[in-house]
C-alpha cells in the first residue's frame, strides 16, 4: 500500500518582494500544481510573528512527491515564483502520513 507524503516548503521573501508579488503568481503556481499527479491537496500559510511562509502539499505517495520536485525547476511558473523567494531561506521535507483525518474545507 502507497502511503501519502506532505512535502512542506518554508521560506521568506527576497528582499524588495511583497506578499502581493507571491500571491500574483500564485492563481498560475495552483493550476500547475493541480495538474500533477498524485496530488491530494496544498495550502500555502504564512506565519504572522516571523514571516515565514509555509507551502504545504500532500501527494499520494513519495514518488508523485519527487517527480514534481524534480519537475520543478524546469517550469516558467516555478520559476517566476522563485523569484520572489529568497533561496537562502529555503527549507524543504517530505515525510510520511502516518494518520490523518479527511480534508473537508
Amino acid at each position: 500500500m502507497q502511503q501519502n507524503v506532505v512535502e512542506i516548503v518554508k521560506f521568506k521573501l527576497a528582499l524588495g518582494a511583497t506578499e502581493s508579488d507571491i500571491m500574483g503568481v500564485n492563481p498560475a503556481f495552483t493550476e500547475w500544481v493541480e495538474q500533477q499527479p498524485g496530488l491530494l491537496y496544498r495550502s500555502l500559510t504564512k506565519d504572522s510573528q516571523t514571516g515565514e511562509y509555509l507551502d504545504i502539499i500532500y501527494w499520494q505517495s513519495m514518488e508523485h512527491a519527487k517527480a514534481v520536485s524534480a519537475q520543478f525547476p524546469k517550469t516558467e511558473v516555478c520559476q517566476r515564483l522563485t523569484q520572489y523567494i529568497d533561496s537562502e531561506s529555503v527549507t524543504i521535507s517530505h515525510s510520511n502520513v502516518l494518520s490523518q483525518t479527511p480534508c473537508s474545507g
